[in-house]
């Protein structure tokens, strides 16, 4: 991926990050996926785990975008020290 390539993902990242909806959806994916875990009877362990595992990967698409923006971010403070 090249230095554009970069630029631009950081930007539609954290663009995204940023946005109401995409906030607002996580949020409620996220607190829907609590609930069930924190509501389920003692014997649905398979909805405690799908709860769990939904939770992590709401997690990971959160870390995978953060890495893009921090990339960016890297990527602008070493063009800055070129720079001066």
């Amino acid at each position: 991926m090249n230095k554009d390539d970069v630029k631009i993902r950081a930007s539609r990242a954290k663009a995204l990050m940023q946005s109401d909806a995409f906030t607002d959806a996580m949020k409620d994916l996220r607190d829907r996926q609590i609930a069930a875990f924190v509501d389920s009877g003692a014997d649905q362990v398979e909805a405690r785990e799908e709860a769990h595992a939904m939770v992590r990967a709401l997690n990971r698409i959160e870390e995978y975008l953060q890495a893009d923006v921090d990339a960016g971010t890297i990527l602008d403070k070493k063009e800055e020290r070129h720079r001066g």
